[in-house]
């Protein structure tokens, strides 16, 4: 009777497990649109069957081992490995497989036709995917960061790539735009580091921003003549990149454009061009010469800076302003001949220029920027127009064979370490005009023998004849500074 009960209580308890095994089976479906259903099997196969459209999900975001860790909200979970999406299904939602780490592939129907944002992002075990024919939209960071994606085809059927839909897929190597497609959006291809080529098709108008940033694998791009505009940072750190040709299409280039392409050899800029903008071929290290178009009329902050390959520039008479560090360390440029049209050299304009040896300034030029030609070493001369009005601070700093110079009647000031270190210059003519010196201006210009300092001017800064040679000055008069001797 014991051993009879003991069995009856067996069969319960298994009876039990059974209906938790069952209930727990019954877990693993649900409703994923108004019309669909999903099932996850106990191998990670999901299965996503009926008609209409996946619902867009959210995410959840978790901060682990000093970075964040993010997943989909969707019902099955992040650990799926497989998904058959069945016929009927038209559209597959957003976040929908967010964080699936482990999923390796994916059976997309002919019904869907739309792909939608962070559908598929951060799924980093993905290694290629089949869209098919019916698809006319990929979504925004669609496919971003499936580290491991090396093929994708876009069908021809598509006409919108969103924003970084494909950004930081690390292992893509190449992939086709179909002609439908009208504008490559934002980061699209940002960080794809393997990406080798990549074709543009002709209805593109538009190169979004930061577009092919850090590409740094692209070797080379054809940009054809629908494009009219390249964004900022479009193909900045593309360092394999060796020539690009700008159609007479593009009218706007953004800043950063080419910054740090270093293998750019030669670049041809479209004629519809008016402006280089800020840091745009900065870094451009192989980058041995450039035109630069008729109708540009500014020249950005840092457009050609650190191009130290760079051995001739040609500036157009259209061109008015040259900004802020322009040109500055473009170590083998050896001469430049600035326009007419040109009135203003900002700060740092051709900093660093070590191999400079003359260069012409134009009479539409009336101010000379703070550290305009700084550590310019082998400038010899230089003639500055009588238009210029003031030259700033360490203009002409460690000029060191710089042998003698000219200043116009018309300055008023001689900023401070001006001329700092000249010490090649011999002799220096001060105009009545002058009516401060600044601190250190020509300090340590040990070769000039002798300076006359006129009448007009009223205050001298500290040390700005230090360890000059020279021996005889003219004495101020009594509303300035009193007689100097050398010092």
């Amino acid at each position: 009777m014991k051993t009879w009960r003991m069995g009856l209580a067996l069969v319960a308890l298994l009876c039990a497990l059974l209906v938790c095994t069952v209930a727990g089976a019954e877990t693993r479906t649900g409703t994923c649109g108004a019309n669909l259903t999903w099932t996850l099997a106990d191998d990670g196969t999901l299965t996503i069957s009926g008609e209409g459209a996946v619902n867009n999900y959210s995410y959840t975001s978790t901060y682990t081992n000093g970075s964040y860790v993010y997943k989909t909200t969707a019902p099955w979970g992040a650990e799926i490995t497989h998904v058959t999406i069945e016929d009927g299904v038209t559209s597959i939602g957003g976040s929908a497989f967010y964080g699936c780490t482990s999923l390796t592939s994916i059976s997309i129907p002919d019904s869907v036709t739309s792909i939608g944002n962070n559908a598929f992002r951060g799924c980093s075990s993905l290694t290629s995917i089949t869209i098919p024919d019916s698809v006319t939209s990929i979504g925004n960071s669609a496919f971003y960061g499936c580290t491991n994606l090396t093929s994708i085809s876009i069908p021809d059927g598509v006409t919108s790539i969103g924003d970084s839909a494909f950004s930081d897929c690390t292992s893509l190597t190449g992939i086709s735009i179909p002609d439908g497609v009208t504008s490559i959006g934002d980061f699209v291809f940002y960080g794809c580091t393997t990406l080798i080529s990549i074709s543009i098709p002709d209805g593109v108008t538009s190169i979004g921003g930061y577009a092919f940033n850090y590409c740094t694998s692209l070797t080379s791009i054809s940009i054809p003549d629908s494009v009219t505009s390249i964004g900022g940072c479009a193909f900045r750190g593309c360092t394999s990149l060796t020539s690009i040709t700008i159609p007479d299409s593009v009218t706007s280039i953004g800043g950063f454009a080419f910054y740090g392409c270093s293998s750019l050899t030669s670049i041809t800029v479209s004629d519809s061009v008016t402006s280089i903008d800020r840091f745009t071929f900065s870094g451009c290290s192989s980058l041995t010469n450039i035109s630069i178009p008729d109708g540009v009329t500014s020249i950005g902050d840092y457009a050609f800076s650190g191009c130290s390959n760079l051995t001739s520039i040609s500036i157009p008479d259209s061109v008015t302003s040259i900004g802020y560090a322009a040109f500055e360390n473009c170590t083998s440029l050896t001469s430049i001949t600035i326009p007419d049209s040109v009135t203003s050299i900002d700060r740092f304009a051709f900093s660093g220029c070590s191999n400079l040896t003359s260069i012409s300034i134009p009479d539409s030029v009336t101010s000379i920027g703070v550290s305009a030609f700084y550590n310019c070493t082998n400038l010899t001369s230089i003639t500055i127009p009588d238009s210029v009005t003031s030259i700033g601070d360490d203009a002409f700093f460690g000029c060191s064979s710089l042998t003698s110079i000219s200043i116009p009647d018309g300055v008023t000031s001689i900023g401070g370490y001006a001329f700092f270190g000249c010490t090649s210059l011999t002799s220096i003519s001060i105009p009545d005009s002058v009516t401060s010196i600044g601190g250190y201006a020509f300090y340590n210009c040990t070769s000039l023998a002798s300076i006359t300092i006129p009448d007009s001017v009223t205050s001298i800064g500290n040390g700005a004849f230090s360890g000059c040679s020279a021996k005889r000055y003219a004495t101020l008069d009594s509303a300035g500074a009193k007689a100097l001797g050398a010092a």
